[in-house]
This record gives C-alpha cells, sequence and structure tokens, in this order.
C-alpha cells in the first residue's frame, strides 16, 4: 500500500470490473470503456470490488482520476443510486430515466455543491474572475478509496413485466470552470430475507352460507421455509381434516407470480402458474387428507419486489375441490442469490 496526493494506492485484486469516463458520461456493465475529458489531459476511472451485492452489505471500490498536467478542481464524488420505471399502462405513464427512490454521494476531495442557486451563481463568478480556483492537483494519478453502506430494505434489481428497478454506482468530478466528468456503472442488488422458523398457517374456510365453521373443513400448512431463493424448491406438509367426512374430490397446491404496478389504482400487470402440484384421495369423504408436497420456483422468474410503484408478489394456493370450492392464499418470499464474480 502506498501513499499519493489522491488517497491510497491499493494494489488491485484478481477479479475486478473497471468501468472508465468521458466528458460528459459514460455507462458501461462489464469490460473497459475508455475516453478522456478536457482535451484528452483527464481519465477519470471506477473501479468496483464486486458489482452484485445484497442490501446491508457494502459497496466499496476505488476512484483514479489520471492528470496529464496540473488541474483544478470543486469536488470529486462518488454516488450510488436506485431508480424505479413503471411500465405503460392506462394508471401510468413511462418517466423519462426512471424515478430515484434512493440516493447516497460520498465526497471524496474538495467541497459539496452548494444547494442555493445563488451560492451557485457566486461560485461560477468567482471563477470566472479568478477569485476561487479550487483545489489544485498535481499532474499524475490520484487513487481514492470509497465504502458506501447501503440499508437492508432496498428492493431487489427487477425488469419484467411491471417495469424496471435499477441501481447505479458513479463517480463525478467537477472542474473549477463548472464542467463536469462522470462514468457510471450499473450494480445488481439482491433483497435477501431474515432466516426464520418456519410457521404453519392455521386455515378455515367459508361453508355454503358464508359463515366461517372450523368444524366442517380445516386445514393445516407447514412449510420447511417460508422463503426460498429462486432455482430451488419449497416444501411443505399438508393436513385436511374433514371431521364430518363431506366429499373432497382432489386437493391442490400452486405457486403464482403476480406482478404488480401500486399508484393512483392497484393494477395487476401479469400472473403466472410456475408449479402445481395435486392429490386425489382414495376415499372422497374420508376424515384426514396428509401427504408432503413440492413446489419449484423457476431460477429465471422475478423475485419477490416493494418498490415505490412496482411490487412482484408470491402466492402459495391451496384449492380444495368440495362443494362449495374452497380457496385460500398465502404469501411466500422468493429471492435471488447474491451472484459471485
Amino acid at each position: 500500500m502506498q501513499q499519493t496526493l489522491g488517497g491510497v494506492l491499493e494494489t488491485p485484486p484478481n477479479k475486478r470490473y473497471h468501468f472508465l469516463g468521458n466528458v460528459m458520461q459514460s455507462t458501461g456493465n462489464t469490460g473497459h470503456e475508455k475516453s478522456n475529458g478536457c482535451n484528452g489531459t483527464v481519465t477519470l476511472e471506477l473501479s468496483l470490488s464486486r458489482k452484485a451485492l445484497a442490501g446491508a452489505q457494502r459497496l466499496s471500490g476505488v476512484v483514479v482520476l489520471r492528470l496529464k498536467k496540473p488541474i483544478n478542481i470543486r469536488s470529486l464524488v462518488v454516488s450510488f443510486e436506485g431508480r424505479e420505471t413503471p411500465a405503460r399502462t392506462s394508471v401510468s405513464k413511462p418517466l423519462r430515466g426512471g424515478t430515484p427512490f434512493f440516493s447516497r454521494d460520498v465526497l471524496l476531495t474538495g467541497t459539496q455543491r452548494p444547494r442555493l442557486r445563488s451560492d451557485r451563481i457566486s461560485q461560477y463568478w468567482n471563477a470566472l474572475l479568478g477569485r476561487d480556483t479550487g483545489r489544485t492537483l498535481s499532474e499524475g494519478e490520484h487513487i481514492y478509496p470509497f465504502s458506501i453502506p447501503l440499508p437492508a430494505s432496498l428492493p431487489a434489481t427487477y425488469d419484467g413485466k411491471a417495469g424496471k428497478i435499477g441501481y447505479t454506482a458513479s463517480a463525478q468530478v467537477r472542474f473549477a470552470t463548472g464542467r463536469t466528468l462522470k462514468t457510471s456503472c450499473e450494480v445488481v442488488v439482491s433483497s435477501i430475507p431474515r432466516a426464520g422458523r418456519p410457521l404453519p398457517f392455521a386455515l378455515s374456510y367459508p361453508t355454503a352460507n358464508g359463515n366461517v365453521h372450523t368444524e366442517s373443513v380445516s386445514a393445516d400448512l407447514q412449510l420447511v421455509d417460508r422463503a426460498i431463493p429462486l432455482g430451488s424448491e419449497i416444501a411443505g406438509h399438508l393436513v385436511i381434516t374433514n371431521p364430518k367426512k363431506a366429499r373432497i374430490r382432489q386437493v391442490r397446491a400452486s405457486l403464482e407470480c403476480c406482478e404488480w404496478i401500486r399508484q393512483t389504482a392497484h393494477r395487476e400487470i401479469h400472473r403466472r402458474t410456475v408449479d402445481e402440484w395435486s392429490i386425489k384421495p382414495a376415499d372422497e369423504h374420508d376424515s384426514r387428507i396428509e401427504s408432503e408436497f413440492r413446489l419449484a420456483a423457476p431460477a429465471d422468474a422475478p423475485p419477490t419486489i416493494e418498490g415505490t410503484a412496482i411490487s412482484v408478489i408470491w402466492l402459495l394456493k391451496l384449492t380444495i375441490d368440495a362443494d362449495p370450492p374452497i380457496e385460500i392464499k398465502a404469501p411466500v418470499i422468493t429471492y435471488a442469490p447474491v451472484r459471485k464474480d
């Protein structure tokens, strides 16, 4: 580890993703994108230690500023932003660039940009008249490490029927002249639920006259885990008690994925059954039906999402083919495992 004028120089690990900037803005996903600002005298590079992480983790990396000659800057800031863009529907119109719902900035060097417009105008004129030239950086390479803590409540990255939720990490240098140089890269965020013990579902159902009778048909549904990673299975144990020996022709359990937009009104955009299990009792008037079941959550399905306007809800639906038919739904949680770079 070496000390430089810009900060701490760290030896990069064997695997690291680099994203290089240009005069206005450069955005990349993988590989290198390199261009120069200020007539080729400035190069800005953003290097992340990981480009896929979960909520409650830290986004860390380094910002590299390469100068071919001394230059004056106002500030160098690294930021992390989340944006949500609902799909076009009759109740929502797409917003250009989406709506930011989370933003966090870290000042690496210099001073923060004035919030008041009058202060910004004053700063501009002082720079134009040579009264305020900002901070002078010498020729060479300046390296600034950073670490940004992220809250556990961030919704997962999503691109589906209801719209898009995306995250961007960016570094921006603001020169004394007012011009800026910015580089950005996309970051994949996964929402990992907290571990919890399996909880049973205590269900009772309405009879034909609309009254609830726990003595008619009741069910006890226990899950090994109500939160599962995509690409795995949800396992459970089902017990149906039928003391009055009502006729039950079939019992079905299914896993549904529902994509919603919540704005002026709730609107379901897409619903599909991803897996289904069923059993036909040997005796339709049996007083007790008991069985194990498994339902698969596809790896390419969207995870559970609770955004500002976008929601993805997973439901475990139990259907008992009796007279009248009985149906109950309970939410389950799915999540995308954090990808290893």
